[in-house]
């Protein structure tokens, strides 16, 4: 197997830096096999109609035609490779679950250390180099694609037979269009037509955190874009943020992020003295 450099794009997506305030990717075709390994809890991904909520060590394995999109935020390696350029590559990416979270931490940085090498190995080197470089990346691609091999034949925690349970996707939807608002455990819950309790404990165990500290997550996210923006006084934020007062809106911030919500907007001023 050898695939020409300009076969392969490696690197890593962190959607605060590259797509800014958006919170949501517009939905794609996907192209090449595309090889995602994930740094880190945040967003959600949707790979056809199979939901799957960010956390380190998730790995995402998109195939040509399939439909994709992100809810941000996202930070993640990537491996595209073009189909049709080597019979046993395109098998084994064809072959394997779009969605799988990895056990072991030090699998995680294992993987992650390669997929670095290799974006190092594409985008550096004197053109001298070029054709040493080329048979370097290939053998690291082969690394990766052994280690992955292994993984997703001896792993039982394939999320493309077992997807996220609808009741937490759609308690995630309806959080993230009304956390604004009056977004209560008890208040999603008769929304979706289920019990509190049961709402509960299916989002903890699918998306990892509760319904309660998610709101709260989105709304400190959006308290920090509005704070930046600088148009808007603290009172205001509050209240757009679905805070029932600026004390409980500065009580909540501070315990999130260590600032109150006046600490945080100096210090971003700061940054530009």
């Amino acid at each position: 197997m050898f695939l020409p450099r300009d076969e392969l794009q490696c690197g890593v997506f962190d959607s605060t830096v590259l797509r800014g305030s958006k919170t949501v990717s517009p939905g794609r075709r996907v192209a090449n096999f595309e090889l995602e390994l994930f740094h880190r809890e945040g967003g959600i991904s949707h790979v056809e109609e199979g939901i799957y909520p960010t956390k380190r060590g998730m790995l995402l394995c998109a195939k040509p035609g399939q439909i994709r999109y992100s809810e941000f935020p996202v930070r993640c390696s990537y491996i595209r490779i073009q189909p049709q350029k080597d019979q046993e590559i395109d098998a084994l990416l064809a072959a394997a679950p779009d969605c799988l979270y990895l056990e072991e931490e030090s699998e995680v940085e294992e993987l992650m250390a390669l997929f670095a090498k290799l974006c190092s190995l594409l985008i550096g080197g004197a053109p001298e180099r070029e054709v040493a470089n080329g048979v370097y990346s290939n053998a690291i691609l082969l690394e990766i694609l052994h280690r992955l091999a292994r993984l997703w034949q001896g792993s039982v925690n394939v999320t493309a037979k077992t997807p996220i349970h609808r009741i937490a996707a759609d308690a995630y939807e309806y959080i993230n269009e009304h956390y604004a608002e009056d977004c209560s455990l008890k208040t999603v819950a008769a929304a979706l037509h289920v019990s509190p309790n049961y709402l509960h404990t299916v989002f903890l165990r699918e998306v990892g955190v509760t319904p309660f500290a998610y709101v709260t997550d989105k709304r400190v996210r959006r308290a920090k874009r509005l704070i930046a923006a600088g148009e808007k006084s603290m009172l205001e934020i509050a209240l757009e943020t679905g805070f029932c007062s600026q004390s409980h809106f500065n009580k909540v911030f501070r315990e999130a992020t260590g600032y109150t919500p006046a600490a945080y907007r100096r210090r971003l001023l700061e940054q530009y003295e």
